[in-house]
């Protein structure tokens, strides 16, 4: 990505609009350009993330703050020095004002952000109200993803066709296998040790359960778009007796696969920390992603 980032490009069409109601007070308006880039508006973004100002300006500044430099990703840390060497450009809008352009995918990257640092404990009392709102808004979406989410309000999807679908498969899906890569934390599995009740996962010699596999696939892999778990199950080569010979995620891509699988990650770890028992956690769970209130995760084991 360069310093000055395409999306800040004011000769970019956007062919499709909408407005995301993300809760009943807060809404942000949502595009697709015409060469099929997600975008929000920054000063939508900004009021998503209840900052002070004006909202296109605020981003920025929040984003250079020291309590959260060490954990902007790369593609934010690129953002913020072309945002910062350059004015802000902006586009025509369907209808309503011009915006300046923020491209989705790196809103995703502010809310795991937000989550990494409150759970480093560097946060004070405002900052943590508007992690735990992040939280919240990327709960909402992390099950589909934000490209999905967008294509939706803004009624993209009508007109998105298997091509189409195919090219964001290729986005995740890698035709080559990655080298071993250490991808889940030992906290991910201490946590949820913890909350089965099974004691210490590394007093037991970071032994799991076999179920532990079918915990992964529920809770992590098949919240990445649709139908890539199935494409990963069905691109992994298998033993004689059934045993995958390469981790699923070594045919995730490096820079969209794993970020999602990262990402999707630490918000469900995040939500395992807030819970005391595992029931506690498929509620949480259940509510955040699968939104509703009333239903336990189809866990039965």
């Amino acid at each position: 990505m360069s310093a000055r980032p395409k999306i800040l490009n004011n000769k970019l069409e956007v062919t499709h609009q909408g407005v995301w109601d993300i809760t009943d007070e807060i809404e942000v308006m949502c595009y697709v350009t015409s060469d099929k880039i997600r975008l929000m508006s920054l000063r939508g973004t900004g009021t998503v993330m209840n900052l002070n100002g004006a909202g296109s300006t605020a981003v920025l500044r929040n984003l250079k703050a020291n309590y959260l430099k060490p954990f902007l990703s790369d593609q934010l840390k690129t953002w913020v020095i072309g945002a910062s060497e350059s004015k802000f450009d902006k586009l025509k809008a369907i209808y309503g004002p011009p915006f300046v352009p923020f491209e989705a995918t790196l809103f995703v990257d502010i809310c795991k952000a937000y989550i990494d640092a409150d759970n480093a404990g560097v946060l004070n009392k405002k900052q943590k109200i508007t992690a735990n709102r992040l939280l919240g808004i990327m709960t909402a979406f992390a099950k589909v993803g934000i490209v999905a989410v967008i294509d939706e309000i803004t009624g993209y999807q009508e007109e998105r066709n298997s091509t189409d679908l195919q090219k964001l498969f290729s986005l995740y899906v890698s035709e080559e296998y990655s080298p071993w890569a250490k991808r889940f934390p030992d906290e991910f599995y201490e946590e949820i040790h913890r909350l089965r009740g099974w004691g210490s996962f590394s007093k037991q010699g970071r032994k799991m359960p076999q179920v532990i596999g079918t915990y992964t696939n529920d809770l992590i892999y098949k919240y990445l778009p649709e139908g890539v778990l199935e494409m990963l199950k069905e691109k992994t080569p298998q033993s004689e007796a059934g045993n995958n010979l390469v981790r699923l995620h070594q045919s995730l891509t490096p820079e969209q696969g794993i970020q999602h699988l990262l990402s999707h990650m630490s918000t469900v770890m995040a939500l395992m920390k807030i819970s005391d028992t595992w029931d506690d956690f498929l509620y949480i769970f259940d509510r955040n992603f699968n939104n509703t209130s009333q239903q336990r995760f189809s866990f039965t084991y």
